[in-house]
Protein backbone atom coordinates (compact mmCIF):
# COMPACT_ATOMS: atom_id res chain seq x y z
CA UNK A 1 0.00 0.00 0.00
CA UNK A 2 3.22 2.42 0.82
CA UNK A 3 4.45 2.01 -2.43
CA UNK A 4 0.68 2.90 -4.35
CA UNK A 5 0.54 5.95 -1.62
CA UNK A 6 4.31 6.76 -2.91
CA UNK A 7 2.93 6.59 -6.55
CA UNK A 8 0.45 9.05 -5.99
CA UNK A 9 2.66 11.59 -3.55
CA UNK A 10 5.88 11.70 -5.62
CA UNK A 11 7.17 14.50 -3.31
CA UNK A 12 9.97 12.18 -0.65
CA UNK A 13 9.00 14.62 1.91
CA UNK A 14 5.24 14.78 1.26
CA UNK A 15 5.26 11.41 1.07
CA UNK A 16 7.13 10.87 4.41
CA UNK A 17 4.73 12.56 6.51
CA UNK A 18 1.93 10.98 4.55
CA UNK A 19 3.66 7.83 5.69
CA UNK A 20 4.65 8.51 9.28
CA UNK A 21 0.59 10.05 9.86
CA UNK A 22 -0.75 6.68 8.28
CA UNK A 23 1.41 4.15 10.33
CA UNK A 24 0.44 6.23 12.96
CA UNK A 25 -3.37 6.31 12.45
CA UNK A 26 -4.13 3.02 11.17
CA UNK A 27 -0.20 1.11 10.73
CA UNK A 28 -1.90 0.91 7.07
CA UNK A 29 -4.29 -1.61 8.25
CA UNK A 30 -7.29 -1.02 5.80
CA UNK A 31 -9.22 -2.91 8.43
CA UNK A 32 -8.46 -0.69 11.16
CA UNK A 33 -11.08 1.17 13.35
CA UNK A 34 -10.66 4.23 15.93
CA UNK A 35 -14.05 4.61 17.27
CA UNK A 36 -15.94 6.24 14.06
CA UNK A 37 -12.65 6.37 11.88
CA UNK A 38 -11.84 3.61 9.46
CA UNK A 39 -9.30 2.26 7.44
CA UNK A 40 -5.54 3.17 6.29
CA UNK A 41 -6.56 7.14 6.21
CA UNK A 42 -8.72 6.97 9.28
CA UNK A 43 -11.74 8.87 7.48
CA UNK A 44 -14.84 9.48 9.54
CA UNK A 45 -16.90 7.80 6.41
CA UNK A 46 -18.05 4.67 7.56
CA UNK A 47 -18.47 3.13 3.92
CA UNK A 48 -14.23 3.86 4.04
CA UNK A 49 -14.58 0.20 5.66
CA UNK A 50 -15.54 -1.52 2.28
CA UNK A 51 -13.40 -0.07 -0.11
CA UNK A 52 -10.31 -1.49 -1.12
CA UNK A 53 -7.01 -0.44 0.37
CA UNK A 54 -6.18 1.28 -2.92
CA UNK A 55 -9.54 3.44 -2.93
CA UNK A 56 -9.41 4.18 0.71
CA UNK A 57 -6.05 5.64 -0.30
CA UNK A 58 -7.42 7.62 -2.77
CA UNK A 59 -9.64 9.14 -0.57
CA UNK A 60 -7.63 9.77 2.36
CA UNK A 61 -5.03 11.62 -0.11
CA UNK A 62 -8.15 13.82 -1.61
CA UNK A 63 -9.07 14.53 2.12
CA UNK A 64 -5.78 15.72 3.38
CA UNK A 65 -5.84 18.07 -0.35
CA UNK A 66 -9.04 19.40 0.53
CA UNK A 67 -8.39 19.76 4.95
CA UNK A 68 -4.48 20.40 5.11
CA UNK A 69 -3.55 20.97 1.37
CA UNK A 70 -0.04 19.13 2.37
CA UNK A 71 0.16 15.78 4.28
CA UNK A 72 3.10 17.45 5.92
CA UNK A 73 0.39 19.87 6.87
CA UNK A 74 -1.96 17.08 8.16
CA UNK A 75 1.18 15.40 10.46
CA UNK A 76 1.87 18.82 11.89
CA UNK A 77 -1.52 19.10 12.95
CA UNK A 78 -2.05 15.68 13.81
CA UNK A 79 1.84 15.71 16.23
CA UNK A 80 0.56 19.49 17.51
CA UNK A 81 -2.95 18.34 18.51
CA UNK A 82 -1.30 15.47 20.99
CA UNK A 83 -2.03 12.76 18.69
CA UNK A 84 1.58 11.53 18.30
Amino acid sequence: YKLYAHSKIIDAKQYRCLELLWTKESNWNPAARNGSHYGIPQLRNISVRSQDPYTQIDWGIRYIKSRYKTPCKAWDFFKANGYS
